[in-house]
């Protein structure tokens, strides 16, 4: 879908990280495995960005009609929302929607761009257009934890994917038959007193030194590199630990993304 609306605006083919004079307003639909979350832009700034309630299609109406919207972009990695899929169409002919086969302003070189996730290449572009030229690392830690690479010349390299916090605490619940199912929100020792700090303690220390190690790692090979933290639950592990944190790197990527492609 990558159309022109307005041919002498010279986008076409442009680097989407680059400055120019031209702004769009431009609304930005993130749906994810938990959450929908919409943003609008003006050029690269953030204007607005909420999470839809129960009724998504409600809420993105009333934000239309609120804004002078020029284009849409939108990810759906979560289960099907046909309603909200039609819903941004009709509400904003120039709509396009990112897969990971979608044209980037970073070279691709996952070999299977097919099943690739928008929101884990949205994130990596969106890392890019914030440090360009730089060795980059994104850990996006939601509903899975991934790990994007991003080499300094603009290629994606591709990245890991393991489970999320959430994931971790009820497999040890479903998949075992006397384990608790204990939440995240309570204190993490550093050595379990009962069953579910036991719990907590090997759960969340150990993706928090899952995240280390790929962090050291990282830096290791890239020491001029630079490390993002994104997600739900990213910021919980980012507070002793030399990263970027940024909650808007999906609306970001998907921004340069749709400015690219001159919707």
């Amino acid at each position: 879908m990558g159309i022109c609306r307005v041919a002498d605006k010279a986008c076409c083919g442009r680097n989407a990280f680059e400055k120019t004079d031209i702004f769009f307003m431009n609304l930005i639909v993130d749906i994810g495995n938990s959450t929908v979350k919409v943003a609008v832009m003006n050029d690269n700034a953030i204007v607005m960005h909420r999470r839809l309630g129960n009724e998504p299609t409600d809420g993105l109406a009333m934000i239309v009609e609120d804004f002078d919207i020029d284009a849409c972009a939108y990810s759906s990695v979560g289960k099907p929302l046909p309603n909200l899929e039609a819903a941004i169409r009709h509400l904003i002919p120039n709509t396009l929607k990112v897969t990971g086969l979608t044209p980037t302003p970073l070279l691709c070189d996952y070999r299977t761009p097919e099943t690739l996730g928008a929101d884990r290449l949205a994130v990596a572009v969106g890392a890019a257009a914030c440090v360009p030229g730089k060795p980059l690392l994104v850990v996006d830690a939601g509903t899975c934890v991934t790990y994007e690479y991003v080499s300094a010349d603009g290629h994606y390299l591709g990245g890991n994917i393991s489970p999320g916090l959430g994931i971790r605490l009820r497999s040890l619940h479903e998949q075992t038959a006397l384990l608790p199912l204990v939440g995240n929100d309570e204190r993490v020792p550093t050595i379990g007193y009962d069953t579910p700090s036991a719990i907590r303690a090997g759960v969340i220390r150990g993706m928090n030194y899952e995240i280390e190690g790929c962090i050291r790692d990282f830096k290791r090979h890239e020491p001029d590199g630079v490390v993002f933290i994104t997600g739900g639950n990213g910021f919980r592990f980012a507070n002793e630990m030399e990263v970027e944190r940024n909650e808007s790197l999906v609306e970001i990527g998907l921004n340069a993304i749709l400015n690219y492609n001159c919707l």
